[in-house]
């Protein structure tokens, strides 16, 4: 059996803790639901993460949150609703703030079903 040696043992934790953490968004009814995974294990004493809604064209529309994640919990996530929002490629970005590590994914919102783009 093969050892690992100890600059290798840590690149291999390394990647699996930045493999641990992910965002993933799903489109639910008239919602953009977007989830922050994290290791359980990882989180003894809870931790703070800032969601950051990123627009495509407009900063007002932009969105920064801060939601302090209990001990042993495996998520979070925030959402917003479709309509107002604006058409295009939107990123998530969600920065762990212990580790100022941060995991994003990119969705976009086509406009496909005018009626949730229509101003009243």
């Amino acid at each position: 059996m093969r050892r690992f040696g100890t600059v290798a043992w840590l690149v291999a934790a390394a990647a699996l803790h930045l493999a641990a953490a992910d965002v993933q968004c799903r489109f639910e009814n008239e919602k953009i639901v977007c989830t922050y995974f994290l290791d359980r294990s990882d989180n003894p004493a809870g931790r703070s993460v800032l969601f950051h809604w990123v627009s495509p064209r407009s900063p007002e529309d932009d969105r920064i949150r801060h939601f302090d994640i209990p001990p042993r919990y495996g998520s979070v996530y925030d959402y917003r609703f479709l309509p107002g929002r604006v058409r295009g490629e939107w990123r998530v970005v969600v920065t762990d703030l212990e580790s100022n590590e941060s995991v994003e994914t990119i969705f976009d919102i086509n406009g496909s079903d005018e009626t949730l783009f229509e101003e009243e």
